[in-house]
């Protein structure tokens, strides 16, 4: 038995996946491992606690957790529960938190227009330990990590990194004057050295300066 807990802070959303599954599985042409979903939790805490108490196998992990303090409750499931593999859903395959989601440890993204198929076919997967990631999405981050198209957009909370980094502060300072961990400060600084092509923190500052992304 396949045991997953679902974590997102919309019920719909957490209904909606599990009568996802359910259906994925009575509608499969070849029986496969039976999967049970042993809890939904509507916060970070209540999916800390499940995850104690459940021993879930797969953890299906809602990014809108966080939609503005970055990925720091994905950091803290894989610290408690190392064990759990994590497939984090996205608004969309070009949801710039995928990355970020990846670092953290996560082993699959997918967006949440998935199907029912491609979300069973994801939990199966990552138990496993086969990476997931839905091909619009590979598409986006190979552009990304390239340094291709558009002009990089840095997020409010990444220009206000760099801003302290610029100004001399460490990842401590900066957590403690943000009010974030430094899992999240260095994820936010991660992904805009990515966006920038940056290889250091001097070098992600003095790019983002030339071209105006952020004053100091």
């Amino acid at each position: 038995m396949l045991r997953i807990l679902i974590a997102s802070p919309h019920p719909a959303l957490r209904a909606g996946l599990h009568v996802l599954l359910e259906e994925a599985q009575r509608a499969r042409p070849r029986p496969g491992e039976p999967v049970m979903v042993v809890g939904e939790a509507d916060t970070i805490e209540a999916c800390l606690q499940w995850t104690r108490a459940a021993q879930p196998q797969v953890v299906i992990y809602d990014l809108s957790f966080e939609p503005d303090d970055g990925l720091d409750g994905l950091w803290r499931l894989r610290a408690e529960a190392p064990n759990a593999a994590v497939l984090a859903l996205c608004e969309s395959s070009s949801d710039g938190r995928v990355l970020g989601a990846l670092q953290g440890g996560a082993r699959g993204c997918l967006p949440k227009t998935a199907t029912g198929p491609e979300l069973l076919e994801a939990v199966e997967s990552v138990v496993l330990g086969e990476p997931v990631l839905h091909p619009a999405a590979t598409a986006a981050l190979l552009q990304q990590l390239r340094g291709d198209g558009p002009a990089p957009t840095l997020s409010p909370r990444e220009t206000e990194v760099l801003r302290q980094v610029a100004a001399g502060q460490t990842n401590k300072a900066i957590a403690l004057l943000l009010g974030i961990s430094e899992h999240t400060v260095k994820f936010h600084l991660g992904s805009a050295m990515t966006k920038l092509g940056a290889a250091s923190r001097a070098e992600a500052v003095a790019l983002a300066m030339r071209r105006g992304l952020i004053a100091v």
